[in-house]
C-alpha cells in the first residue's frame, strides 16, 4: 500500500520535517510519485527532467500525451529560469505569485522537454503553500498537474487524491482540506497580452 505522510500543524500551515521531506526527495530521485497538497488542489510531483518520471505521470492520471502537464518551482524568479521573461509576464507574476495562477510562457532552451507543449510552452505554478515551495526548494522543480484521472474531479483532500491514484504512485502527502479547495487559473502570457485560457479559483480576499 502507497505510504502516507501527514504534513505537521503549525498554526495554519502544515509543514514537513526533516525526515519526511528525505523520504520524498529519495522518491523524486528515483523516478517516482509522490502526491502533495497545493493552495488550490492536490498536485502530483515527478521530476519533471527525468522522461520516464513524466511518463508514468501521464500514465497513472490516464491524460493524453498531447496535453502537456505544469511543473511548480519556488519563487518567481526561478519561473524564468525556465520560462522567457517579457514585460507583461514579470510584472503580472511580481504582482500575483505566489497564488492561484498557472503561468503559460515561451520555454528556454534548458526547460524540460517532458512537460513542453508542440509549439515549446511551458506552464509553471508557484503556489502560495509551503509544501510544494518547499519541495521545490529542496529537491529542484516538480509537476505541478493535479492528482487526479483525467477528466475526473481534481482532489481538495488526501483521501479524495488517494481515490483517484490508489496505488499508482508511491506516497502521499496529506496536509488536510486544500486552503482555496479549486483548480488554478490558467494565463497566457506567452504573447504581447495576457489570455485566459482556465478561469479557476480567486486568491483569498480577491
Amino acid at each position: 500500500m502507497a505510504e502516507t505522510i501527514v504534513a505537521q500543524p503549525l498554526g495554519t500551515k502544515y509543514l514537513l520535517d526533516a525526515a519526511a521531506l528525505g523520504r520524498i526527495r529519495g522518491i523524486l530521485r528515483d523516478g517516482g510519485l509522490v502526491v502533495y497538497p497545493t493552495d488550490t488542489v492536490y498536485g502530483l510531483a515527478a521530476d519533471p527532467f527525468q522522461p520516464a518520471a513524466v511518463a508514468r505521470v501521464f500514465e497513472v492520471k490516464r491524460r493524453p500525451r498531447d496535453q502537456p502537464i505544469s511543473m511548480a518551482v519556488a519563487d518567481v524568479p526561478d519561473l524564468f529560469q525556465f520560462g522567457e521573461p517579457t514585460p507583461i509576464a514579470e510584472a503580472f507574476c511580481a504582482k500575483n505569485l505566489p497564488g492561484p495562477y498557472t503561468v503559460v510562457l515561451r520555454a528556454r532552451s534548458h526547460a524540460p522537454p517532458a512537460v513542453l507543449s508542440n509549439d515549446r510552452r511551458i506552464a509553471l505554478r508557484v503556489p502560495a503553500h509551503p509544501i510544494p515551495r518547499l519541495l521545490a526548494k529542496a529537491y529542484g522543480p516538480i509537476t505541478g498537474t493535479s492528482a487526479n484521472r483525467h477528466g475526473s474531479t481534481s482532489p481538495v483532500t488526501c483521501a479524495d487524491a488517494r481515490d483517484e491514484l490508489g496505488e499508482g504512485v508511491d506516497l502521499y502527502v496529506d496536509g488536510g482540506p486544500t486552503p482555496l479547495g479549486g483548480e488554478s487559473t490558467i494565463v497566457d502570457l506567452s504573447g504581447e497580452r495576457a489570455k485566459i485560457l482556465r478561469q479557476g479559483v480567486l486568491p483569498t480576499g480577491a
